[in-house]
């Protein structure tokens, strides 16, 4: 008798994950609908949060990790092939402070467009203040700040941040002649992640 109540039990809370699991993939499919544009296969964790999803422009082959946070309210572009690790936070609006008619600010934004350029590789814990524009082909380190503008093919890391490095350009755009996409190509040819310690 015990082992056919646990049965149930068991069986009725898998059939209300799933249930949530799938009311969370209806939400977020009805948000990708409201995009300004969204690109061919995307792969963006359900935890996507977007406030104004009008203003947000994707590209094609984009991942977005788990736990972003993206407001677009001065709009904000993400290019084909980027991929953007967890707990990412973009801002494109500030509040207005300067000449603002209460303190600390008024009521009013300023908008300052987000652009993330082609091919771009973002680590996990990232803010991308208002008015940033990342360059084709950076690679943006672990819980860096970016604020500005970010030259094409640059390694950049910290608070604030700053160019350390910069990638092999002709590598690179051999390989993007070629559309050796990361997400492409894994998509097209199944591509899984070499784990093996040697």
């Amino acid at each position: 008798m015990i082992k056919k109540l646990f049965k149930y039990i068991y069986m009725n809370i898998n059939i209300i994950k799933k249930m949530k699991l799938l009311d969370k993939k209806y939400k977020f499919s009805e948000l990708t609908k409201r995009f300004k544009s969204n690109g061919e296969f995307n792969d963006v964790n359900l935890s996507l949060n977007v406030v104004y999803p009008e203003r947000l422009e994707l590209g094609s082959y984009i991942y977005i990790g788990p736990n972003a946070f993206i407001n677009a309210l001065g709009g904000v572009k993400i290019k084909t092939g980027t991929i953007i690790g967890p707990n990412l936070t973009i801002h494109s609006a500030n509040h207005k402070y300067k000449n603002a008619k209460y303190i600390p600010y008024d009521e009013t934004f300023e908008f300052r467009k987000v652009v993330i350029g082609e091919n771009v590789w973002i680590g996990g814990n990232v803010i991308i203040a208002p008015g940033s524009e990342i360059g084709e082909g950076c690679i943006v380190g672990a819980g860096t700040v970016v604020s500005g503008k970010i030259p094409k093919m640059s390694i950049v890391v910290g608070n604030p941040c700053r160019v350390i490095k910069k990638r092999d350009e002709k590598h690179y755009f051999n390989l993007k002649k070629e559309n050796m996409i990361y997400l492409k190509k894994k998509k097209e040819n199944n591509l899984k992640p070499k784990t093996a310690i040697y």
